[in-house]
């Protein structure tokens, strides 16, 4: 009896040291999404750990050129959302889909409502990762979104949209992608990788910072992790970080 009485007790101390590392910890967060998050997750998550030390737990589901829809149909990223005890789901979608309009957009507001409420659900807040224009717009689909501007122009439509519409915080990447372009179109261009379309170390920057804006609300003064970018560079990002997620 003793014995058992004993194993009892540790246990219970167990639960209790258990319960209190994750009252230690500020956020859990899951990203769900393709080669765009993928593109960030080094930079976000050595950010996130300037920024918060280990009170901050990050974990990525990426699979290159997979939609909100297709990450919905797999049952382990349901369970992962339910189990996970989660304080965000960050959910972003193929990088063309909300832009061209039709059936692709529809597929995008229909993913975002059904993950969504299974976010919601689980107790955490679903967030929406809005992307960026394409360097040269999408030449594949050059009679909708020919341009930078146009194809911007539609994603943060449609991304403001599904935010409003389902409860979403939105993490307006997109928006201070734009802003870098149009204050300066040099620095505008070196945010992308060499295919146009994903990010570099600048680009990375930028949706890092803009993420620990929104969510950690953290004051761009304190972003001290500058990898990939010069101090200037840096100085010209944060400014469209803080103009546009006031």
């Amino acid at each position: 009896m003793k014995a058992r009485a004993l194993l009892l007790s540790l246990l219970a101390l167990a639960g209790l040291l258990t319960c209190d590392l994750h009252a230690e910890e500020e956020a859990r967060i899951l990203f769900i999404g393709n080669s765009y998050t993928n593109g960030m997750r080094g930079t976000f998550t050595e950010m996130t750990r300037q920024l918060k030390g280990d009170k901050v737990k990050l974990e990525f589901i990426t699979k290159g050129g997979w939609t909100l829809r297709k990450h919905f149909e797999q049952a382990a990223t349901i369970a992962k959302i339910k189990d996970g005890k989660w304080t965000h789901v960050v959910l972003q979608e193929q990088s063309q889909a909300p832009a061209l309009g039709g059936q692709y957009e529809a597929a995008f507001h229909n993913a975002v409502k059904e993950l969504a409420n299974v976010i919601k659900a689980s107790g955490a807040e679903p967030v929406l990762y809005m992307t960026w224009g394409r360097r040269d717009g999408d030449k594949r689909n050059a009679r909708v979104i020919p341009t930078f501007e146009k194809m911007q122009n539609r994603l943060t439509a449609a991304y403001k949209k599904a935010a409003n519409d389902n409860g979403c915080t939105l993490v307006p990447v997109g928006e201070v992608w734009a802003a870098v372009r149009k204050a300066d179109p040099t620095l505008g261009k070196a945010l992308y990788n060499r295919d146009g379309s994903h990010p570099a170390a600048k680009g990375a920057f930028l949706i890092s910072s803009t993420f620990a804006k929104v969510l950690f609300e953290t004051p761009t003064k304190e972003i001290g992790l500058r990898k990939g970018v010069t101090d200037e560079e840096a100085t010209a990002i944060l400014k469209a970080v803080d103009e546009i997620c006031k």
